[in-house]
């Protein structure tokens, strides 16, 4: 590797917010830097980290009975409240392919980098990694196709399927992402944050359930994406990383020549192939 350090990678100085942050505030922070995790940082050591999907997922399970109890607004919630209590980091003179083990291994997207006194140094993002590939893979001995470490057993649902249970086969099969086919034709796809951002009344009326149900009664045809990226089998893996990378996405369709969908290549699968090739 010619540049395999975290410190090469990470982004520094890193922007972060103190427990006491209200969450609205880190909500603006996270809009106007154009960033999907924050550090938070209490006494110049890190204590916790937030990340827009935490924030989207705030909802009954943390905020329900406070806000039904003591009347109290969502917006007067703080990090606090939220956050990832001493979450997982890594220090700057780790490789990047131990990082991408550990975001693999843990199901995170971010990595603090801590110095001596685990204080923040910068934070290390699945973007970070994607960076990094696009700059190694070049220099591999031979090319590696998508098709090398595409996953062809691939979770499909039909646009009248509901946002319930589109939630709930992600749940079981633990994913992020289901494609939409119909016909034998892929159409869309929904992720779990698509699923997120579908349920507002979870953040304004927590406590209408009824209104939540209805909600996710809906078809996934609702709310997901038909103007789809693809990639080939034979196309190579640096391809699927600067699709990933220039879009902010995690996974791509993989389809053949007829458009028939074949698979899927997502960032877990970008992520083996980093250990097993570099680490």
């Amino acid at each position: 590797m010619k540049n395999g350090l975290v410190s090469y990678w990470m982004t520094s100085p890193v922007v972060s917010v103190s427990p006491k942050t209200f969450i609205v505030d880190a909500r603006r922070i996270m809009n106007a830097e154009k960033i999907r995790a924050l550090p938070v940082v209490s006494d110049e050591k890190v204590v916790g980290i937030i990340t827009w999907r935490g924030l989207l997922r705030t909802d009954a399970s943390i905020l329900d009975n406070a806000v039904m109890k003591k009347e109290i607004s969502i917006t007067e919630k703080r990090v606090e409240d939220i956050m990832t209590v001493n979450p997982i980091g890594i220090f700057p003179h780790s490789l990047m392919p131990k990082a991408a083990r550990i975001m693999l291994e843990n199901k995170i997207t971010a990595l603090p980098v801590f110095n001596d006194q685990r204080g923040a140094l910068g934070i290390l993002t699945t973007s970070d990694l994607f960076r990094f590939m696009i700059d190694e893979l070049p220099e591999l001995k031979r090319p590696l196709l998508i098709s090398d470490y595409m996953t062809d057993e691939v979770v499909t649902i039909d646009p009248e399927t509901s946002l319930l249970e589109a939630q709930r086969l992600m749940g079981v099969n633990r994913i992020r992402v289901l494609l939409i086919v119909d016909q034998e034709k892929l159409v869309g796809l929904v992720t779990r944050t698509d699923m997120m951002k579908a349920d507002p009344s979870r953040f304004v009326l927590p406590h209408n359930q009824e209104e939540s149900l209805s909600i996710m009664l809906q078809s996934v045809e609702k709310i997901m994406t038909r103007q789809l990226l693809t990639v080939t089998p034979e196309q190579p893996l640096l391809k699927a990383a600067e699709l990933m990378l220039k879009n902010k996405i995690h996974s791509l369709p993989v389809v053949g020549a007829d458009g028939g969908l074949l698979g899927v290549i997502t960032e877990s699968d970008l992520f083996r192939m980093v250990i097993q090739k570099f680490l």
